[in-house]
């Protein structure tokens, strides 16, 4: 990014030579900032398909979109788009639990954001990071990242992105035992979240309150969190999500003692896993749903669900 020069000694001093001549003009107008060209417009609709494929459980066609979008920054030499492209390509590598991979990606991109003086694609490019630094268990990597982003966040007013680094930090001081302060940053990200009106992310902290409940065996108020998530993850169409909760709701279902209504929403998170063709998630799902029906008892029920386990371990994709 072109750094602009200091214009105020030439306005000055064109002041000054029209004051001299009797003449009250003002200044001439700063030259308008240089807008996008359109390939730089075609590289953010790509990324915007690959964010559309991606909430919607398609990884394959979110990386054929990105890969694209990284091409053609690639060609016209445009950091800022490449920069954005690269923190994408980590957080679809994220999903499939490639940590390694969105590190160097969002590595990349941390250092093209510095290169070209970005501080929003540099604040989206350390939270990115310090993500998949977090995932692959590098926690004082990613204290230090939040560190450096949150005070950048809450300088640029960017209440979604100071949103995120809470919510993370907040994982964090779970992970130390600090269920006190992990709590109270879960519910600063959640009410920054209602402010933006993000739902999906929203659903997020909900999901961490529950699990804090449901580690204390509060399973009345981890019920009632997921079912939160599970509501705001259906209105924002996050298919990952959605699968996700249900799974949550048929455990502690289950951790109650009510193995009919957990064998019901194993089911669905099953069906759910399955249609987004993620084979593990089904593989997960439909074995809950197979110990709940052997508790049961329901000896059709546990030939049909063991018929679908076969499937999904056996060669050929999910349908």
């Amino acid at each position: 990014m072109t750094r602009r020069r200091a214009g105020c000694l030439a306005g000055v001093g064109v002041i000054a030579l029209s004051a001299f001549l009797g003449c009250a003009s003002p200044p001439p107008p700063a030259p308008p900032e240089p807008q996008p060209g359109p390939g730089a417009a075609h590289i953010e609709s790509l990324r915007q398909q690959g964010d559309h494929w991606l909430t919607r459980g398609d990884r394959t066609r979110a990386a054929e979109s990105y890969e694209a979008a990284r091409r053609l920054a690639q060609s016209l030499d445009d950091g800022n788009g490449l920069a954005g492209t690269l923190n994408a390509i980590g957080r679809l590598a994220l999903s499939r639990g490639d940590s390694a991979q969105a590190i160097a990606s969002h590595g990349r991109a941390v250092a093209l954001a510095r290169d070209v003086g970005a501080a929003d694609l540099l604040l989206e490019s350390l939270t990115d990071l310090g993500t998949a630094e977090q995932q692959a268990g590098h926690h004082e990597n990613a204290e230090r990242l939040y560190q450096e982003a949150l005070p950048v966040a809450q300088q640029q007013g960017n209440r979604s992105t100071e949103a995120t680094l809470r919510n993370n930090l907040g994982l964090l001081r779970q992970a130390d035992g600090d269920i006190e302060q992990a709590t109270q940053l879960f519910r600063q990200a959640m009410a920054l979240n209602q402010v933006t009106g993000d739902g999906a992310s929203e659903a997020s902290n909900h999901v961490n309150l529950g699990m804090l409940a449901e580690a204390r065996q509060a399973y009345d108020a981890a019920e009632q969190e997921y079912e939160r998530a599970l509501e705001l993850d259906r209105a924002a169409e996050h298919r990952a999500g959605i699968a996700a909760d249900l799974m949550r709701l048929g455990r502690v279902a289950d951790r109650r003692g009510f193995p009919d209504r957990g064998l019901a929403l194993f089911e669905r998170a099953y069906h759910s896993y399955l249609a987004q063709g993620d084979r593990t998630g089904a593989e997960v799902a439909v074995t809950g749903a197979l110990d709940c029906a052997k508790r049961l008892g329901r000896a059709s029920d546990i030939a049909r669900l063991e018929q679908g386990r076969k499937q999904l371990v056996g060669p050929g994709p999910a349908r």
